[in-house]
């Protein structure tokens, strides 16, 4: 039997969709990353294959899970199976570098940005900052490494202490610093390579905004938790840079994500994260007539049977 297949590592972020395909009976299997094993020299099951492996994987002890995910992708599209977000899809989900490359290429504006290997590269990159800065990984996901700072003497200090935590991948990010106009982040969502809504974020908190409402007890860590929902969505929203973000999903073949950009106090639009590995802030959705989920759920199925 032909069924949908969800290729992950984190059973919490993957159950609100398996509610919402039990609800439609589509017949589905979760292939779990760290614990699947698979024979690539067979030919691949019949169905549909999502993606939804993460960039902070490691930090759930599964530190190659994203690699074995993308000799399965790779495998899966040898044999032509319809494949959700694939090999391109995580590609760009382990790299801000490539994310970086494609938005431009299409045009958006990004914060102006730097990419260091090293404790040496990462002081000498830093002097390019008359203003403050951010520091963030390359391999991220849930906001990993974002610290700001607004004195060289600071950021050096920090570098050569026990606090500084390098990528998973060696690669850390030195970026300007843009305050957001009222505090507020914009993530946009994507479903089918189609607008589904936009959310607006309060940062004023922090940094790391995971919008998953089991992405971390801690309060301080996760701001989805608090007791005043950060996540409200927008109705209606509307502007042109979704028709960029649009021509960057198909550039890469992405189905489903989630795009984040901020407007600082002159207007300017700046983008700095696209999301391969979605999630969806269930209190946020309560009050609106959207559902990540079961969009996903309801566009995963009808690709099933077209099969």
């Amino acid at each position: 039997m032909k069924k949908i297949y969800i290729i992950h590592e984190n059973d919490e972020w993957t159950s609100p969709l398996e509610e919402e395909l039990t609800k439609l009976n589509a017949p589905y299997e979760k292939w779990h990353m760290n614990l699947k094993s698979l024979d690539t020299n067979q030919y691949p099951p019949l169905g549909v294959f999502y993606n939804r492996m993460s960039a902070s994987s490691h930090t759930r002890g599964h530190r190659y899970a994203p690699e074995y995910t993308s000799i399965i992708l790779d495998w899966l599209e040898y044999h032509e199976r319809k494949v959700v977000n694939g090999s391109r899809a995580l590609n760009l989900e382990i790299s801000k570098s490539l994310q970086y490359k494609e938005l431009k290429k299409e045009g958006i504006k990004i914060p102006t940005t730097f990419f260091a290997k090293g404790k040496k590269q990462l002081l000498n990159l830093s002097k390019n900052f008359e203003r403050p800065f951010i520091t963030k990984h390359n391999r991220a996901g849930k906001g990993l490494g974002i610290k700001l700072f607004d004195d060289l003497q600071k950021f050096e200090k920090h570098v050569n202490s026990s606090y500084f935590e390098e990528s998973i991948d060696g690669i850390t990010i030195l970026q300007d610093y843009i305050k957001p106009k009222n505090n507020c982040i914009i993530r946009t969502e994507f479903i089918d390579k189609k607008f589904l809504y936009a959310v607006q974020v309060d940062a004023s908190d922090g940094f790391e905004l995971c919008p998953a409402d089991d992405c971390d007890t801690e309060v301080e860590f996760c701001p989805a938790n608090s007791s005043g929902n950060k996540f409200m969505i927008l109705e209606n929203f509307s502007n042109n840079i979704l028709n960029n973000y649009k021509r960057v999903l198909q550039n890469n073949n992405i189905d489903i994500a989630g795009i984040e950009f901020l407007q600082d106090s002159e207007g300017e639009l700046f983008t700095y994260d696209i999301n391969t590995n979605t999630n969806y802030n269930s209190v946020a959705e309560s009050l609106s007539s959207h559902n990540g989920m079961k969009s996903i759920a309801n566009y995963l199925y009808s690709e099933l049977i077209k099969l």
